[in-house]
Formats: structure tokens, sequence, C-alpha cells
């Protein structure tokens, strides 16, 4: 009788691999992205602000270029004439409207106040419709220059919500 034991044929032991650098649980990944689309959204939000700023920023500094040629030279008809123009740049180029460009009169008006659902510019329906086709008028200078001023930022804040409103779709 032999009296040796049965040899088993053993394998050597592996450890397994040490864990990633980061191991994440399911939940943190989903942390993760939600804080991804946060930031970008803050993002698309700031960018827009930012946007709105530089456009009034440049309006405004046009204005204040028209305020200083006034100062200058006093012409309240000149003055229509560059208000009126710029009014016209600002929705042609700003609010991308280039159909509004060719309204006269009332519809200019009714347009330019449609655009901040207001009615900012009734009072000066002489002034921007038929000041730059006469030589002799009088108006109110600065509250004019008040009412261009502040309409700006009111109508570029609108540029989304007018657009959406001209295409059809409800305003959530």
């Amino acid at each position: 009788m032999d009296k040796t034991a049965p040899t088993l044929e053993l394998r050597d032991i592996h450890l397994p691999l040490d864990p990633g650098y980061w191991p994440l649980a399911p939940g943190w990944w989903i942390l993760i992205v939600l804080a991804i689309i946060v930031l970008y959204l803050l993002f698309k939000k700031i960018n827009k602000v930012r946007q709105i700023r530089h456009l009034n920023n440049l309006m405004q500094q046009e204005l204040l270029a028209i305020r200083e040629s006034f100062d200058q030279h006093k012409n309240k008809h000149q003055l229509a004439v560059d208000i009126s123009t710029l009014l016209n740049r600002f929705v042609i180029h700003v609010l991308k409207d280039n159909n509004a460009s060719s309204l006269t009169g009332d519809s200019w008006i009714a347009y330019l106040n449609d655009r901040i659902q207001g009615d900012v510019f009734d009072d000066f329906n002489k002034e921007l419709t038929q000041a730059q086709y006469q030589k002799d008028i009088d108006y109110d200078v600065p509250r004019l220059f008040a009412t261009v001023k502040n309409y700006f930022p009111k109508a570029i804040k609108s540029i989304k919500k007018y657009n959406k409103l001209s295409r059809g779709i409800p305003d959530a």
C-alpha cells in the first residue's frame, strides 16, 4: 500500500486588480451629469445677459453721440432725422426685422410700441413720423431722449418673446 498523499493540482493564488483611480457609484455619475447640465444652462444665461448688455451699451453710445451732436447744432429737425434713423437701424440690425423698416406713420409707431407692449411712443408720433420732413418743429427733446434711452433695453429683452409670438408659438 502506498502511503503517499494524493497530489492535488492547485493553481497559484491571483489577487484581484486594484480598483480604478476613482470608482464612482451610479448616483455620483448622475450628480455629475446634472451639475454639468446646470453649469451649461447657467453659462447660456450669463452669455444672454452679456449680449443684452452689449447691445444696449452700443445703442446707448449711439444715442449719446446723437445727443452730443444735437448739443452742438441745436437743430430739432436734424435730431428727428437722427433718432428716426437710429430706431430704424436698431430694428433692422438688432431686432432683425427687415419688414418693419418699410413702415411709416402710425404703423411705425404701433410697431415700436408693440415690441415692448406699451405705448411709450404715442406721445412722439409727430416727432418720429413727420418732424424729419418739416424744417420748423418744436418738441420736448429731453423727454424724447429719455423715451428712446429706456426703449432700447426693453426691446432687446423682448426679442425672443416677440419672435415666438410672431411665429405663433404660445408663451409658456
